[in-house]
């Protein structure tokens, strides 16, 4: 039963993000259903390739650290928008390997934005940066970007936006450097 609702929610989720920003003006990436990208790490998250091209919907919010953070700021470069929770046991185990991504590409124009939708926030989401050492931006939602990207299936839910601004790939599950990281080499590359 479980797992019969898990792949119904999934088939959901892609349905929205096959339609998500999409418009009459927008081109076709490829016709039929999408279908996942080849599995680099079995231990990770599946990633899903857009089926359209469609612009990431644009945002702008105050981080935790009290900085103005605007999606649109960031054409020209990868952004990872990774939406997340303290207490979800699949966001802890990636957080390292974002952090680690988030380092080791930084300079070449990568972007990650963490997404907390914890509802006490900065009492727990301080602790949880200090603890995982986390150095790329946070922002604890106030609907802002929920509104935009939501409502997800599941979380970590994790969307990579390409340098054009649009939305390259989705995931919903914890993301390994395993999986991530030729995409993003190759994005950046573009």
């Amino acid at each position: 039963m479980k797992k019969s609702f898990y792949y119904y929610g999934l088939l959901l989720f892609v349905s929205a993000f096959l339609l998500f920003g999409c418009d009459s003006e927008n081109k076709s990436k490829k016709e039929g259903p999408t279908q996942p990208l080849e599995q680099l790490d079995p231990s990770s998250a599946t990633l899903y390739p857009a089926q359209r091209e469609a612009k990431a919907r644009d945002f702008e919010v105050t981080l935790i650290n009290d900085k103005t953070f605007k999606l649109s700021d960031y054409e020209g470069q990868v952004v990872l928008l990774n939406i997340w929770a303290t207490w979800c046991a699949p966001c802890r185990e990636e957080t390292p390997d974002l952090q680690e991504l988030y380092e080791k590409y930084k300079d070449e124009g990568f972007m990650i934005l963490g997404v907390s939708i914890d509802e006490q926030g900065e009492s727990v989401v301080r602790p949880f940066i200090e603890k995982y050492e986390v150095s790329y931006p946070i922002v604890i939602d106030d609907g802002t970007i929920m509104d935009k990207y939501g409502p997800t299936m599941g979380i970590p839910t994790t969307y990579v936006i390409n340098k054009k601004g649009n939305l390259e790939y989705f995931a919903v599950g914890a993301l390994t450097n395993k999986e991530l990281e030729p995409r993003i080499k190759t994005l950046l590359s573009e």
